[in-house]
């Protein structure tokens, strides 16, 4: 991992970012539990703030992350590597984005299903390069890459890769606002 002190001041800037973005999140979530049971919000909209909170990790945060030193100017990755991350995440922001335009400006039922699909598929499509890492000798991360999240749990340290952190909370997020859909 980069030492703090040699990050550019946007990589440092996209990591504080996503930590705000997960307290933010983890709001979010804490609101619509809130609202489902304490009010008379609909379902659909609540599913839709967490949908979209969701959609503004991939088309925000996912970009400050990867657009600097850490993948797609890292030093150590191939030229070819770099042209496919660049290529998957502003497929990845533009997905988030058109999720945003479905559930906000072209409101529907159907809009809110296909809106779960495409995000599912970016997530679960995390899930299955993580499965099958060994067979194209895949990591998490690099020598110079984002550096793990570390969490003290009951006097123990762990250290938690940021990418699973994030697909995993997305995942939770994602079938929460499913369910919600589902049982309006």
């Amino acid at each position: 991992m980069l030492e703090h002190q040699k990050r550019s001041k946007l990589f440092a800037f996209a990591l504080k970012a996503q930590s705000i973005f997960g307290k933010i999140s983890g709001l979010v979530i804490l609101w619509s539990l809130w609202a489902v049971f304490f009010t008379e919000i609909n379902n659909i909209f609540i599913a839709s703030i967490i949908l979209s909170s969701i959609c503004l990790g991939l088309g925000l945060i996912a970009p400050l992350i990867d657009f600097n030193e850490s993948h797609a100017t890292n030093p150590l990755w191939t030229g070819h590597s770099r042209f496919h991350l660049v290529w998957q995440v502003n497929a990845l922001a533009v997905t988030g984005f058109f999720v945003l335009f479905l559930l906000w400006i072209i409101p529907s039922q159907m809009n809110i299903f296909i809106s779960i699909v495409l995000l599912y598929i970016w997530l679960l499509s995390f899930v299955f390069a993580l499965l099958f890492m060994p067979l194209y000798d895949g990591k998490l991360n690099d020598v110079n890459g984002v550096p793990p999240i570390e969490i003290d749990f009951f006097g123990k340290e762990i250290k938690i890769d940021r990418n699973v952190q994030a697909i995993s909370a997305g995942l939770f997020a994602c079938t929460y606002a499913l369910l919600l859909v589902l049982f309006n």
